[in-house]
Formats: structure tokens, sequence, C-alpha cells
């Protein structure tokens, strides 16, 4: 997958949700005549920021102190898989009513303390599942992962602005809806990729794969080409649908019952199905 598009995907995603949930934080507080409190909310969040910097270093450190590379990079897969299906999970339950239950709570904290830890708490949520979400990235190309989280959180403030000049006017359950699907499709992508560390970990070790290491298909797309997963078009098209230029029958049967059982879940809690 490619590690400039994956990170600025997903960051995008969850940067969105943070200055949005911030964004709402600061709107009650004007609208209650509480100005004087949003300065906590900024001091929260930069908080939240620099210890999610942090974190992200401790995880590239740690990447290269770990002797079995594949390993990590496939267990770090099948994490940043968990954290997106509970990012999925919580926007079916909460995505469409979250701005009345931000301010339900906010409606109760009108101490600096409160509304610090209420805003820590929104904005470190959505840093550390950046973290956890583009750490099979970073320990691949970081370069391409920071600019792809710089350029993704860039984008993200950019549309949060927008909807905050114009009062937050936006059809939230539509915007959770789809980017839902997207992230089960990146999530599937993730155990894809996971799970061909996984068996390159395994045939490492000269354990015989046997049936499951067989290709169910193989595209035979060189390096060059720009369908390659390395590449731009190859890269974006494995980050939005978990497309890879060949796959192994286990890698294949992993991705696609996660694809078919997340979709379902999504379409179903939308009521669409």
């Amino acid at each position: 997958m490619s590690a400039f598009a994956a990170s600025a995907l997903v960051t995008f995603r969850e940067a969105f949700e943070a200055a949005l949930l911030l964004s709402i934080i600061l709107i009650v507080l004007s609208r209650l005549g509480r100005k004087e409190l949003r300065p906590y909310a900024y001091a929260a969040t930069l908080v939240s920021i620099l210890l999610g910097i942090g974190l992200g270093g401790g995880v590239y450190i740690l990447y290269h102190g770990f002797p079995e590379k594949a390993l990590f990079e496939a267990f770090s897969a099948y994490l940043a898989a968990v954290v997106l299906v509970t990012v999925i999970i919580w926007m079916a339950r909460h995505g469409p009513n979250i701005k009345r239950e931000v301010e339900e709570k906010l409606a109760k904290a009108f101490t600096p303390i409160s509304v610090a830890i209420i805003s820590f708490i929104f904005v470190f949520r959505e840093v550390l599942e950046t973290i956890l979400i583009t750490a099979p990235f970073l320990v691949q190309n970081p370069p391409a992962t920071v600019a792809g989280v710089v350029v993704g959180t860039v984008g993200a403030l950019i549309l949060v602005s927008l909807i905050y000049l114009v009062g937050l006017k936006i059809n939230l359950r539509l915007f959770f809806l789809a980017t839902s699907i997207m992230l089960v499709f990146v999530a599937s992508g993730l155990v894809g990729y996971g799970t061909h560390e996984l068996l390159e970990w395994v045939e490492e070790r000269g354990v015989e794969l046997g049936v499951l290491g067989v290709k169910v298909y193989s595209l035979n797309i060189p390096e060059s080409s720009l369908l390659h997963p390395n590449n731009l078009i190859g890269g974006v098209l494995s980050v939005l649908l978990g497309w890879y230029h060949y796959m192994e029958l286990a890698r294949f049967l992993a991705q696609f019952m996660f694809l078919s059982l997340g979709l379902f879940y999504v379409l179903r809690s939308y009521r669409l199905l």
C-alpha cells in the first residue's frame, strides 16, 4: 500500500473528526457566552498533538529495535485494522448524533479543567487512532507517511474551517456513512497486508504454507508501472479498495471476509439493508 496515500487518507478522516469536535466545543462556548474558556480547549489540543508526536516517534524507534520486521509489520497492520473497526463501530452508534452529544456533555462542564479534559479526550483519541493506523506505513516509508499525515491534516482543517464558518451546516449522517464505508475498505486492505507479511514471516522459518500460500491471481505488473501498489495509481487503489497486484489464498480469504462483514455491518447500522 502507498504510505503517502494511506496516511493522508486516514489522517484526513481522523483529523476531520478531531477538528469537528473541537469546533463544536468552541461554538457551544461562544453560544453560551463562555469565550474565556476557549484557550483551555486550545491548550488541551496542543498537548494532545505533542503527545501524539512523541508516541509516533516511540513506535518508529520500537520498530527499528525489533528483530522480526515482518512480524512487527503484520502485528501493526492487524492492530491498525482493529482500531479502524472500533472507529467504524463508534461512528455507526454516535456519528449522526455527535453534535447533540457533545453539546450535552459540555453543558455540564463550565470549569477550565473540565473543558480542557473534554477537549483533550476528544482530540487525543483521534491522534492515538491516527498513530496506530498509520504505524504500518510509518515503518515502511517514514518520509512519505509524515508527508501524508501533514497533507491529510491540512485538508481536514480547511474543510472543517469552511464548515465552522457556516455553523456546522453539514449532513453528518451522510458524511459518517461515506467515511465508514471508506474505512472498511482501508481496514480490509490492512488485514490483507498483515496476512501477507505473516505468511512471509512463516515462510522464512521454513514452514510449508501449502494451499494457503498459493496465489489466487497474479497480474505480473512491473515495479515501473503506475499501477504497481508502490506507485501513484496503484497506491491509491491499494489504499481505497485494498487492491494488490497478486494475492495468496490466505490473504484473499481474510481480506474478502473482513470486507464483506464490515460493509454488511455499516449498511445495516445505517438501515440501508
